[in-house]
């Protein structure tokens, strides 16, 4: 029987080329496609985009920082910035923005992993601390309609960071404080409250990180800063976690709140004269006048039609700037008598006030107030106004219900009525 002969696996041989033995050219191949993945990662990088990786440093910290007046990142930010004569700027809102003009190096060998880095440092000030510190508390303010922040998307510290940058210039200065407390009036999230919470520390430590005998001396001023405003503890229940909501709610602090505010007397109906101007019919409040009605739909919109430029993209509906105007249009029709007084939105107290002298309808009206959420805390005037506010006060007759909207918006379902008063006496 004839035995099966073995397999046997198929012999490539390579033949030279123009006499070049098959290992010599080989290696040549393999050289070559080295030295052309090195070319690829360790020289064209750099013949392509030379220039310097940008380490900034800025006192404060946290500055935007522009290249050639383009906006490229933070002074904590990694920042490419290419070859050749470039002008570089350090932007903090507030302070004197500061320029140098450099010469940024270049690498060509191994830019990609190793990149050329140059260092600048630039130290901002400010000639108005208090002003500055008011910008960063009325982003804070404009945050605090943003809603509490969740794992996926967080909001900036705000209040604390502008107390970092301008608490050392603060000792003497006591708007600082009239500021802080203005911005409490905005609290209305745990992320805001930590923020406060930080800032007054940081406050009280002119900036710094705050010793044993400081945080005690802030603990105590925000103890008796809760005591001093009413409701403090029904605010508090709404934020704290809820173990410590649960501890609040057992303490006679929040029961002898919560009663007081549930039992607020009403605002006594009083007999009042009436005033007709340009088709409305006003009833005497206290010190100020309020039309009886809403401004109505058709007058509204022969207002806007001859006015089209208040529109800004609306329908017929009544934005607070288009409403704002209608009432300063009628101004200049008050009888003589009236020279002192003025047309214009209520304020909330005037409205609130009013809520008990007429029968007001169900729907949503515009007030002349900046919207606050904690609008029982109190605060100095000017403090109110540098703080501002994004959005404009909604109020309903409805459980006397409080909302708002940014005052360019407008709705089918939001209103307003004009109020006579003496001239700057609102907002």
């Amino acid at each position: 029987m004839r035995q099966k002969q073995p397999e046997t696996d198929d012999i490539v041989k390579l033949k030279p080329i123009m006499g070049i033995r098959p290992g010599v050219y080989l290696c040549a191949i393999y050289s070559v496609i080295l030295l052309f993945i090195l070319f690829l990662f360790l020289v064209l990088p750099g013949l392509k985009n030379p220039g310097a990786e940008l380490v900034i440093l800025t006192e404060p910290q946290g500055a935007a920082i522009r290249v050639d007046g383009v906006y490229m990142g933070t002074a904590k930010d990694k920042i490419f910035v290419p070859k050749g004569h470039r002008t570089l700027s350090a932007v903090i809102p507030g302070f004197e923005t500061e320029s140098i003009n450099v010469e940024v190096p270049g690498r060509v060998f191994g830019s990609l992993f190793f990149p050329r880095r140059f260092k600048a440092e630039f130290t901002l000030k400010t000639d108005n601390p208090s002003a500055t510190f008011a910008l960063s508390a009325a982003d804070f303010a404009e945050w605090s309609f943003a809603g509490e922040p969740t794992a996926t998307w967080q909001i900036p510290l705000s209040l604390s960071e502008g107390v970092y940058r301008t608490g050392g210039m603060a000792e003497g200065d006591p708007s600082f404080a009239q500021i802080l407390t203005a911005s409490a009036r905005f609290t209305s999230t745990r992320a805001a409250l930590r923020d406060i919470v930080r800032a007054k520390m940081l406050l009280d430590n002119k900036g710094l990180s705050p010793s044993p005998a400081g945080i005690y001396g802030s603990v105590s001023d925000i103890l008796a800063f809760l005591s001093e405003n009413p409701a403090s503890a029904v605010w508090l229940s709404g934020l704290l976690p809820a173990e410590s909501t649960a501890m609040v709610k057992a303490s006679n602090w929040y029961k002898k709140e919560a009663v007081s505010i549930a039992n607020a007397p009403a605002q006594a109906r009083s007999g009042a004269r009436r005033l007709n101007l340009a088709g409305f019919s006003f009833i005497e409040a206290s010190n100020f006048w309020i039309s009886d009605n809403i401004v109505p739909q058709a007058v509204f919109t022969a207002f806007l039609n001859e006015n089209p430029e208040l529109r800004n993209g609306q329908e017929n509906d009544a934005s607070w700037y288009s409403a704002d105007e209608f009432c300063k249009r009628l101004t200049s029709r008050l009888p003589p008598s009236m020279a002192g007084m003025e047309v214009r939105l209520p304020t909330e107290a005037e409205w609130d006030y009013a809520r008990n002298l007429i029968n007001l309808p169900g729907g949503w009206e515009w007030c002349a107030d900046p919207f606050v959420p904690l609008d029982f805390i109190k605060a100095p005037a000017n403090a109110i106004k540098a703080v501002g506010s994004p959005e404009r006060t909604l109020r309903s007759a409805v459980d006397s219900n409080r909302a708002s909207l940014p005052p360019g918006f407008s709705s089918p379902y939001v209103y307003f009525r004009p109020v006579i008063a003496e001239k700057n006496s609102g907002y």
